[in-house]
Formats: structure tokens, C-alpha cells, sequence
């Protein structure tokens, strides 16, 4: 899993930071409503429940916990299921620094969060986060992952309450580290079948397959040289390929081809004949045509509008 994974995760450009601090006395209860970007609660002390906006099931967090909307869907955080809410901007107000704080004084047990903001290049249409449910929170039977992420999350506490040279920088930096590891648990907790091309990383055909793209995508794999990679036959590859990625290995290289044109558009500069040939098309017109069925746009408006 590690290579593919991390081909897709250098790919990533996230932009992690910290806009509020929560120190909660029940009964509280919050609603975010619709964000426009990613947004994550982390649980340093005490405990919170979870749902998105119209579920009927909550999630218990406990500290060290965290749960992450990867689109910014209406969600709601509450000291009890049956707590009600308030509009989260309504309890929140702003230092000095830009910080926000988010304040209840209850006579009940105290909660403290951090809430972030994570905001990735291409939204729903990157590799990655269009693949993600709306709200993840990683299970973690044996306790492994939560050490890692109550350690990242009292490092990003103890930094904003800090504030010297330097935090927003270290702030971005730890939140990355924190999406990542919740990433990887994520598909290390998937079942066969589940998750997409994502859950396809836990097999170690499949994976390597993927590699391949990832690290050459112009040039014109054939089924036969991917299954050579896998290991496998070219039947039984194709068919664990579609099975486990929900799309042919053509499908996918087309949709990575295009995810890695449209950084060369956006962050080099390039045209789209330049963009296209470096991907593996030879004619500008049908990298356009490619472009527009994964993107939904042209490049050239793609490029303006980036």
C-alpha cells in the first residue's frame, strides 16, 4: 500500500489550519451548516457526539478522537444525542491573532476541541476525496492509531494556545500529518470491495498496478503490461482490477492523466498542448475531450479560472 499511497499523497496539496478553540460546560450543542471547505473537530479533553446534518445516528468521541468532513457538510457536534443546537458562527468570537473561540458556560462536564479547516486542490474531483464519505471517523479497536492522533492533537493544542514564532506554520504542518494518518487508517479499516480504488491499495497487485500509473502516466499501459506488474494473468487482473477499483485500469489512467495535467496547468503555467503531451496525449484536442469528461470544464477555462 505504501507506494501507491504515497505517489497519491504527494499529489495531495492541502492547506491545514486552525480557526477556533472550544472549551465547552453542558449542555452545549452546535451546528456548522454548509462550509466550503474540509472541515475536522479534534477532542483533547472530554467527549462530544457527532452527525451530519439530517442522521439519525451520532458518533461518541472520546480524546484524541477526530472527525473529519471532507466537503464541509452541515454537521453537528453536541455534549448528548439529544442536546439542541445553535449555530456555531452565534458562540463564537475572534481574538486579536484571527483566532476563533468558541465558548459555552454550562454547569456540566467541560469538552475541549480544536476545530480546523482543510482545504484540498480540485475538491471532489481529486483522486483521493472523491472517494471519501462526508464524514469520516476512523475506528480504532486497539488503540494504535488514537495514540498517534491524542499525541498530534495535544502538539497543535499546546501551539495555538502558545502562539509564538512560527505557529500557523507548525499549526499547517501537524494538521496535514493528522489528515494523513486518518487516510491511511481509513483504508487499512476497508473491506473487500469497499472504498473504491482506495480500498485496491490493500492489495498488493493492485497496488503495485497502481504505482505504475501514478509514477508514469504518459505512457499507453497496456491491460497486459499492468497484469505483468500485478503478477497476474491479464484476465484475472482486469477483473480484480474493475472489482476492486470500479473502474478499468484505461479508466483510471485516463482520470490520474488529467489529475496530474491539470497541476501543470494550474501550478506551472503550461498550455494545453504542453499540459496534454506530457500526460500522453499526442493531439491537444483529445487531452481537451479527456479533460472535459473528468473535470467538466475545458483546460483552458480549467487554467483561467485556477
Amino acid at each position: 500500500m505504501s507506494d501507491a499511497l504515497s505517489d497519491i499523497l504527494r499529489s495531495v496539496r492541502m492547506e491545514g489550519a486552525v480557526f477556533s478553540r472550544a472549551a465547552l460546560n453542558a449542555p452545549w450543542g452546535v451546528e456548522s451548516g454548509e462550509l466550503t471547505t474540509g472541515v475536522f473537530h479534534a477532542v483533547v479533553r472530554g467527549r462530544a457526539w457527532a452527525r451530519l446534518a439530517g442522521d439519525d445516528e451520532f458518533i461518541e468521541l472520546a480524546p484524541g478522537d477526530v472527525v473529519f468532513m471532507p466537503f464541509g457538510d452541515n454537521h453537528l457536534l453536541t455534549d448528548r444525542p439529544d442536546s439542541s443546537t445553535r449555530p456555531i458562527g452565534a458562540l463564537t468570537t475572534t481574538d486579536s491573532r484571527g483566532m476563533g473561540h468558541l465558548a459555552v458556560e454550562g454547569v456540566g462536564p467541560h469538552t475541549s476541541l480544536i476545530c480546523g479547516t482543510v482545504a484540498f486542490d480540485q475538491g471532489g474531483a481529486h483522486p483521493v476525496f472523491s472517494l471519501l464519505p462526508s464524514l469520516l471517523h476512523v475506528h480504532d479497536p486497539d488503540g494504535r492509531v488514537a495514540r498517534v492522533t491524542e499525541s498530534l492533537i495535544t502538539l497543535i493544542a499546546d501551539e495555538v494556545d502558545r502562539a509564538d514564532p512560527g505557529t500557523e506554520t507548525i499549526v499547517a504542518r501537524l494538521t496535514d500529518v493528522l489528515i494523513v494518518y486518518m487516510l491511511r487508517a481509513y483504508i487499512a479499516g476497508l473491506e473487500p470491495g469497499e472504498g473504491g480504488w482506495l480500498g485496491g491499495l490493500k492489495d498488493p497487485g493492485i497496488c503495485e498496478a497502481l504505482g505504475l500509473i501514478h509514477r508514469s502516466p504518459e505512457r499507453n499501459w497496456k491491460v497486459a503490461e499492468l497484469a505483468a506488474g500485478a503478477a497476474m494473468s491479464r484476465s484475472a487482473f482486469f477483473s480484480r482490477f474493475r472489482d476492486l477499483v470500479g473502474e478499468t485500469p484505461a479508466e483510471y489512467l485516463t482520470r490520474w492523466r488529467i489529475h496530474v495535467a491539470s497541476r501543470y496547468l494550474r501550478d506551472d503555467g503550461l498550455s494545453a498542448s504542453e499540459a496534454g503531451r506530457r500526460v500522453g496525449y499526442s493531439t491537444e484536442a483529445a487531452f481537451s475531450n479527456a479533460f472535459l469528461r473528468v473535470m467538466g470544464v475545458r483546460p483552458g477555462a480549467y487554467k483561467r479560472a485556477a
